[in-house]
Formats: structure tokens, sequence, C-alpha cells
């Protein structure tokens, strides 16, 4: 029979995986059963154990915590299956377990600290097992973790001169704030009654203040957006809307 007891831990994962992550961590992340090793297994598969996360993950607070969802035979609540989330460079770096014996890692939930790793990764099945000790096989999902942005627009109107300012702004993780910082973006427009967003001016850049204006000659009334690029380590993002 196949052991399926934490009590003899063969990976430990999450925010104990990384030292970086460890040292500030209140949370240790969850710890894989010594049955999920990863390795392959002479049974044939059962079935199915399908992994669903949120793929695009923006870390704009000291902690997030996204849900997990199964797919599947293993969705048994007697089951216990379990991703590793590795990352190119860094290796694992962090895991999901589902575990009914658990009541404290094994809920399913991706536990996302301020200095998680960044970058494109991918949780990697390491073992799903059903209440009969088979065996399931398991799907591999991307995800890609950055920071998020902030952005900011203000207008003003003076006859038929529209004057507008655009601010970005990075979360920052040591700070738990948002800070102002040099990015490039775009101003957007749409005329009113529409949905369609158009450019008004591209690849504009926010000085070390983290400001950008322009100025240009219209007399009707349309909304406006400042929208930032996404970036190696930050997402895209449009502000509000204002009209002028």
């Amino acid at each position: 029979m196949i052991r399926r007891t934490l009590t003899a831990a063969v990976a430990v994962i999450g925010l104990a995986a990384v030292a970086p992550l460890s040292a500030s961590a209140a949370r240790p992340g969850p710890v894989m059963p010594p049955s999920l090793k990863g390795e392959a297994s002479a049974r044939q598969a059962a079935g199915t154990c399908n992994l669903s996360v949120p793929t695009r993950v923006a870390i704009g607070r000291p902690e997030l915590y996204l849900q997990g969802k199964l797919t599947g035979t293993c969705t048994n609540p007697d089951s216990v299956s379990g991703w590793l989330l590795r990352h190119p460079s860094k290796g694992d770096v962090n895991g999901i377990l589902f575990d009914r014996t658990d009541p404290d890692f094994g809920d399913g939930s991706w536990y996302v600290p301020a200095n998680h790793a960044i970058g494109n990764m991918t949780f990697a099945g390491v073992g799903s097992i059903n209440p009969d000790d088979t065996e399931n096989t398991q799907n591999s999902v991307p995800v890609t973790v950055k920071l998020a942005a902030g952005a900011w627009i203000s207008s003003a109107r003076t006859g038929d001169v529209v004057t507008l300012k655009g601010t970005s702004l990075l979360y920052s993780v040591s700070n738990n704030t948002y800070f102002k910082r040099s990015a490039a973006g775009v101003f957007q427009f749409r005329e009113r009654g529409t949905t369609q967003w158009k450019t008004l001016k591209a690849g504009v850049w926010t000085n070390s203040k983290g400001e950008v204006s322009m100025a240009y000659r219209y007399s009707k009334t349309r909304d406006y957006r400042f929208a930032l690029y996404s970036t190696s380590i930050s997402w895209d993002l449009a502000s509000a809307v204002t009209t002028r």
C-alpha cells in the first residue's frame, strides 16, 4: 500500500524551499507526502487529474492566497494530489497540495508572498493517488508572476487644447507601497458613446518622477486613459478614465 502520511516528507516546497523566502515567511508551505515524489510509476494510470489556477498573477500586497481547483478522477475527497512550481533558474519555488489529512496546507491553495519568485514558471505534477492506491496522470500549468503596476491620468482643457498627464507606479515589495517610476506607456482615447480605445500617442516614457504630459488641440469631448506596457517584472495596466 502506498504511504500517504506527511510525517516523513521528501520535499518541502513553497517558502521553505527557497532561502530568501523562508527567512520572512509566516507560512512555511506545504509538504509533499512520501508517495508524491514525481518518480515514474510502473502502474497504469487509473484516470486523470487536472489542476487549474490563475495563470497571470500580479503581486500588489504582502500576501495572496489563490485557490487551485481540480477536475478528473482525483476529485474524490480522499485522493491526494500535488504539484510543484518550477522556475527555470531557481528550481522548485512553491507548490500546491490537495490532501484533507493535512489541515494546514492541504486545501489546494497557492500562497504567494510579496517576495515570491518572479517570471514564467510551471506547476508540474508530482503525484496523484486515489483512495484505492491507483494513480492518475497530471497536467502541467504554465503561470507568470509579476509585480503589480499602477497608472494614473489627469486632464485639463483650455479652449480647444487638451492637456493630459500620465503617472506610472510599481508595487514595492520591501515597503508595501506603490512608488512612482520611469516606464513606457501610451495615451489612448475613445469617442464618447463608443467602446473602442485608440492610440493618441504611443511609446511615451514617464520621467524619473513617474510622470509624462502631452497637449493637443481637439474641440470635441473625448474619453482618455494612460496605459502601461508589460515588462519582464510588471504587468500592463490602464488607468481610470478621464473626460475632456
